[in-house]
């Protein structure tokens, strides 16, 4: 196995070896070792003095840095990936030799080539069961699917769970921003959490939050105030793992209420953005998701959206809706439906309109993708 040496505040190497590969990385420090941990700790000392780094365009990574359940490959290059998925849409070209395909819990559109690898995935989705994929970030290519064991399938299906609420149609609102910034007027039924303030007093306070967590970017040199820094700089994933690591705090930090807005494109549509925080790179979306906060403003409460991976403030959420239909980044840019959850909701386990979701009540998953995606950055 390749390991890859990453220097990051307060983590000894052995830690983070350890997030790199549980399994494998168990034993205490050679001489070597403790020789590589020294040359990282003072190379973390020269990179915070000259404060290189910043969350906003500019800055690119180091190295990549890998942890499960997302792990690397034995023999698979750089920034290639596995993780156990269902599969939930592949459309096909018209010569049937490549497809794009959206899976569950990853927000990026793959790029499948060959008959066998489509035909094994066509089956997967057939009958219902989730595959073990291995896929290059760089690239967004889905490279192989291998069938599960049965502890894998069995843990995969204990996530699932059906929720509260409905979804919407956006054909139905279109042009109405009015409505969709008092998502209240759209019947959407209340799914904070008890014992919480359900309204942000106004926008400074919100602005406070926001701040915070953009401190919090891995784009940042550190130390963080939380366990797991937070991938705003690396767009094109791992959105889910924002979302709930977000939620949590604004839950236990701050005391606010949240739910979660889950835009989705359906049919030949895709949610197309322009990075422009970070770069003028286009990424494209099967769906994507973000904290939903009601916000008190001088015009009454209105739903405005955390997503510092696109903004730097919170926005209003047609604002929000309206940045994934940029015609810039594809042909047929279009939010064809969202979905306000409840915060447990993680991600979604069906294609377009769905009530179907899994969960992450231990945050594993979160924390684990926030430390595979650390490195990773949006721009080439």
């Amino acid at each position: 196995m390749k390991i890859y040496l990453n220097c990051v505040t307060g983590d000894s190497l052995f830690v983070r070896i350890f997030h790199l590969n549980r399994r494998v990385m168990h034993t205490t420090f050679s001489p070597y070792r403790r020789g590589l941990s020294l040359a990282c700790t003072a190379f973390v000392l020269v990179l915070a003095l000259a404060g290189m780094s910043a969350c906003r365009k500019g800055a690119k990574p180091v190295a990549t840095d890998i942890g499960n359940p997302v792990q690397t490959s034995n023999s698979a290059p750089e920034n290639t990936l596995t993780d156990v998925v269902g599969v939930i849409n592949i459309q096909k070209s018209a010569d049937g030799t490549s497809a794009s395909v959206a899976c569950s819990r990853h927000e990026m559109l793959f790029t499948a080539l060959g008959a066998d690898l489509i035909s094994g995935l066509e089956h997967a989705q057939q009958q219902n069961v989730p595959v073990r994929i291995t896929f290059d970030l760089n690239r967004s290519l889905l490279l192989r699917a291998d069938p599960v064991t049965t502890n894998e399938e069995h843990q995969f299906k204990a996530r699932i769970v059906k929720t509260i609420g409905s979804a919407t149609d956006m054909e139905s609102l279109r042009g109405n921003e009015q409505a969709i910034n008092h998502f209240a007027d759209m019947g959407v039924i209340n799914t904070t959490e008890p014992g919480l303030t359900p309204v942000v007093p106004d926008m400074a306070t919100a602005q406070q939050m926001f701040n915070y967590f953009s401190t919090q970017c891995c784009q940042n040199p550190g130390p963080y105030d939380i366990d797991h820094c937070i991938t705003f700089q690396y767009c094109a994933d791992g959105c889910y793992a924002r979302a709930h690591k977000m939620c949590y705090l604004i839950n236990n930090k701050y005391h606010y209420a949240t739910q979660k807005i889950f835009s989705f494109a359906t049919g030949s549509y895709s949610l197309s953005v322009k990075a422009g925080k970070w770069c003028d790179q286009c990424i494209n979306w099967w769906y994507h998701v973000a904290p939903l906060v009601t916000i008190q403003t001088t015009k009454g409460p209105k739903a405005y959206v955390f997503d510092p991976s696109m903004f730097d403030e919170p926005v209003l959420l047609a604002t929000w809706l309206h940045a994934q239909e940029n015609p810039a980044c594809s042909s047929t840019p279009r939010v064809t439906a969202i979905n306000i959850q409840p915060t447990s909701s993680y991600s979604p386990l069906a294609y377009g309109i769905t009530t179907i979701f899994d969960t992450d009540p231990l945050y594993s998953d979160t924390n684990s993708t926030l430390v595979s995606y650390h490195y990773l950055h949006t721009c080439p």
